[in-house]
């Protein structure tokens, strides 16, 4: 795995690449940036939330389950002390499916437990909730 970060203007204004994929980073106008793209942090909770995704869609694709919906929210406290890490992370899944109870608690647990990294990571150095919701249509 191997990424390249290129400064593309005289404030923060950061250009990332992986492979053929591309994405702006950027900080706050009030500490001089242009607000023109993701700040790292929140790049962070968007990496839990996309890896618990994939997880859950991989779980309920394999045992050929229906998704006709699937939204998460994250929200995360961070510390005021330097470094501002996440002092807590709260993320609220919510699936319409047809797989039963059991089949969304199995694949919430192996997403905390076994497969996420992501979860792993920020686990690690804070507390992270993940509530699994049943969605309607």
């Amino acid at each position: 795995m191997k990424i390249t970060l290129e400064r593309f203007d005289e404030n923060f204004g950061f250009k990332a690449r992986a492979g053929k994929h591309e994405m702006i980073l950027d900080t706050a106008v009030e500490i001089g940036g242009s607000d023109q793209g993701f700040r790292p942090m929140e790049l962070m909770l968007i990496s839990l939330a996309g890896c618990s995704a994939i997880d859950i869609v991989h779980i309920l694709n394999k045992g050929k389950h229906a998704i006709h919906s699937y939204t998460a929210e994250v929200e995360a406290e961070r510390r005021d002390e330097l470094p501002r890490i996440f002092s807590s992370i709260n993320m609220i899944i919510t699936v319409d499916t047809d797989a039963p109870d059991t089949v969304l608690e199995r694949a919430a647990k192996l997403t905390k437990e076994k497969y996420c990294s992501a979860y792993a990571v920020l686990e690690a150095s804070t507390s992270v909730t993940l509530k699994l919701v049943r969605g309607s249509r």
